[in-house]
């Protein structure tokens, strides 16, 4: 029995106009994007977000990084594992708490930021392509100006 299932024109129309219906949309799009070009370098998504996070200031906790990047804490030693066994961040004893560590960018993982900056930017500009200069610009600002008022 094959009976066509009931479809609802304004379930429909609910959620084309979703905020997060077309950011998660999109969202998903530059994920599979970022993970394919990371892929041809050897990295993932998650080895991706802790580096960019040590860019920004080396000499977090494991579990600062993890707060930051909203990893959960199996996930962030999980990722910070692989990291030092490629030799892109190492782990220092805090000198504060022998039983913390302090994660730092090795010399790798300081080489390896301006191809992450070049990647960044190329998804950044496949997603925009389609969209004016002004337009872009426009984006940018209200994400910026919905990120601060949700979150700082």
């Amino acid at each position: 029995m094959n009976k066509k299932a009931k479809t609802s024109p304004l379930a429909k129309q609910v959620r084309k106009n979703s905020i997060g219906w077309m950011l998660k949309r999109l969202g998903s799009q530059l994920d599979l994007e970022m993970a394919s070009e990371l892929k041809q370098r050897g990295l993932n998504l998650n080895q991706f977000a802790v580096l960019m996070t040590l860019m920004e200031g080396e000499g977090l906790t494991q579990t600062e990084i993890g707060k930051k990047i909203k990893m959960p804490g199996y996930a962030t030693t999980r990722t910070l594992d692989v990291l030092e066994a490629n030799k892109y961040i190492e782990r220092r004893t805090d000198e504060h708490s022998r039983r913390s560590y302090r994660i730092y960018l090795t010399k790798k993982g300081r080489d390896t930021c301006p191809e992450l900056f070049v990647i960044v930017e190329k998804v950044n500009a496949n997603l925009l392509s389609s969209i004016s200069t002004t337009q872009q610009k426009q984006l940018k600002t209200i994400l910026h100006e919905l990120l601060i008022a949700k979150f700082e």
